[in-house]
Order: C-alpha cells, then structure tokens, then sequence
C-alpha cells in the first residue's frame, strides 16, 4: 500500500491523490480541500513543496498522510490534537489492519505519536 491522501480535519473529508503538492497546486483541489483562498493565492510564492505544504498546514485545517507498505505517516498543524485524531481514526477504521503501523507528525511543536492501529483503536 502507497496511497497518498490529502484530508481536512474539520469537515472530516479527504481524497485519494497522486503527489502532495502536484495535487495540491492543481485547479481546484486545494478549495475543494477547504483551503481559503487568501491561502491558495499564496501558492506561486512557493518553489517548492517542503516551504508549501508546511505553509499550508499553518494555514488550513488540513493534513496529509502516505501509506508506506506496513505503517502510514500523518502529518498536520494544529494547535490541539482532538480534531486531526478523529480524522485519522475514521480513516483508520476504514483502512487499517491490526498491524498497521502509525506515524502522526505536528508540525506546530514537532510532535511526534506513534503506535500499532490494534493498541491505538482500543
């Protein structure tokens, strides 16, 4: 498993894509994805995806995670966990095995949990 996802935490939408930031920069998505436009105004200020999606998670409740084969990476900015958790436990309870494993990044302290979805679910 190599999905990409893009998914917001406050409305509890999220979308299968090809690449983060190709996705993200391509006409339309970031507003369906509930980017403000002010925000997506921004984007041509930004070279390149490690400054535009840090910008972005700043800016927007979203997040972004990849599958990589046995676990999956989250990663968001929030100033409180609650929100971008239950995203990732709907996901989860659609998605995950047992044994998945699971990889959650906040960028506003640079945080980082981790855990088996098994251990975590309970």
């Amino acid at each position: 498993m190599k999905e990409g996802f893009w998914g917001n935490y406050e409305s509890g939408i999220w979308f299968p894509i090809d690449e983060h930031e190709r996705w993200l920069r391509r006409e339309g998505n970031a507003a369906k994805l509930g980017v403000p436009e002010n925000i997506i105004a921004e984007f041509p200020h930004f070279a390149d995806r490690e400054n535009l999606l840090p910008f972005v998670y700043r800016h927007a409740p979203v997040m972004r995670w990849r599958c990589h084969g046995e676990s999956v990476t989250f990663e968001f900015y929030a100033e409180d966990w609650t929100k971008p958790l239950e995203l990732i436990r709907k996901w989860c309870a659609s998605f995950a095995g047992d044994f998945l494993f699971l990889r959650m990044v906040n960028f506003r302290d640079m945080e980082i949990r981790e855990t088996l979805w098994k251990d975590w679910r309970r």
